[in-house]
């Protein structure tokens, strides 16, 4: 059954809308596979952005050696998509989650990050019962004090410990400068990044001496990926939210454009110079900070609450009952996790509804 909004002018949306435009997605597209191509290392994007298995595939088609998850729910929606290579990057502990984990490990070639030598035990254990093999890059703390083992001798002792394990193959070492992607300041950000990724490569190099294999060292979001693809000893990138980028990201400079917005509509004009629409907070985040208005000029989104945002106007031509407004997420991987789907626009028209899958995957 063809999806009704198909054909029809972006305009005549039922709103709140998340619209993407397929041109601009992807020419996003396109330039990071072109980065990574001209560095010479592979591609694993991050899908939690999007969560979008129509633009996963999109991803895969410009070359992109398979995908980065967040957690094991996206993994099994991308399986399901006919994705074949998946890094989750992150810990993944607990029975029921490792049991989930390795049944993917029966459809699609699976790496997982590992950190501790408890979490590899249990790994391999479950692996070993279901006759499959897991990946496991080693996550190193580069810097972000989140999760990862320390540089250089405890890397180097995990990595010893996942070499004796069955069912368990060492893929190399992953971290994420994720303290660096948003410096707005090129040089301070260029700074952050080489104090990050030195240790990260200079542990691969440990590993390699002492006969492990540390043959992937992947690193990357957004904001560093240029830099980090260029940065000797890296082999992969894993940036998610350039495909269809955010207003935080935008502010940056980084050759990527906007490919997402919002379509509001205006439900109650107060004043000539206050007008309210029906997009809040269950429509956009804010921890970046109020979306910006693309449209119209001359008002600017003062506030939201649960189900308004409040326009105030700066210089703009008035506002009337059924207006449309276009907002830019500050934030795309929080903003898109509320929405069930993205219309997909070329020229102004729906040429197709893709739904956002893995919206909710949160185990």
């Amino acid at each position: 059954m063809i999806n009704p909004w198909i054909g029809k002018p972006w305009t005549e949306l039922d709103t709140p809308a998340l619209c993407v435009d397929v041109p601009t997605l992807s020419r996003n597209i396109q330039r990071m596979a072109k980065i990574a191509r001209e560095a010479g290392v592979a591609l694993r994007p991050h899908i939690k952005t999007h969560k979008c298995p129509q633009i996963a595939q999109r991803l895969l088609v410009a070359g992109a050696v398979g995908l980065t998850c967040a957690k094991v729910s996206e993994a099994e929606v991308m399986v399901d998509a006919g994705v074949s290579d998946i890094l989750v990057a992150n810990q993944i502990v607990g029975s029921f989650k490792i049991r989930r984990l390795v049944e993917l490990a029966k459809q699609c070639r699976i790496t997982v990050a590992v950190d501790d030598a408890g979490n590899a035990r249990m790994l391999s254990e479950e692996a070993a019962k279901a006759g499959v093999i897991l990946g496991a890059l080693i996550e190193v703390d580069v810097g972000m004090r989140r999760c990862g083992v320390a540089p250089m001798d405890p890397a180097l002792d995990l990595g010893r410990a996942i070499t004796k394990l069955p069912n368990l193959e060492l893929r190399g070492l992953m971290g994420y400068e994720g303290h660096a992607v948003m410096i707005a300041d090129r040089d301070e950000r260029a700074e952050a990044l080489q104090a990050a990724l030195g240790p990260l490569v200079q542990t691969s190099q440990l590993l390699q001496s002492e006969g492990l294999s540390a043959l992937v060292v992947s690193a990357g979001g957004t904001g560093t990926a240029a830099m980090t693809a260029s940065f000797p000893g890296i082999t992969e990138i894993q940036p998610g939210s350039y495909a269809t980028m955010d207003a935080k990201y935008g502010s940056m400079d980084l050759g990527f454009e906007p490919a997402v917005t919002i379509v509001a509509q205006v439900v109650s004009v107060p004043t000539e110079d206050r007008a309210v629409l029906d997009a809040g907070l269950k429509t956009a985040t804010t921890e970046f900070g109020n979306p910006p208005v693309r449209s119209p000029e001359g008002w600017r989104l003062a506030h939201l609450s649960e189900e308004h945002g409040v326009l105030e106007r700066e210089g703009g031509d008035p506002l009337a009952l059924g207006d449309r407004a276009l907002l830019i997420p500050t934030h795309g991987c929080t903003t898109n996790n509320l929405h069930d789907r993205f219309y997909a626009i070329r020229d102004g028209i729906v040429e197709d509804v893709w739904p956002i899958a893995a919206r909710g995957c949160l185990q």
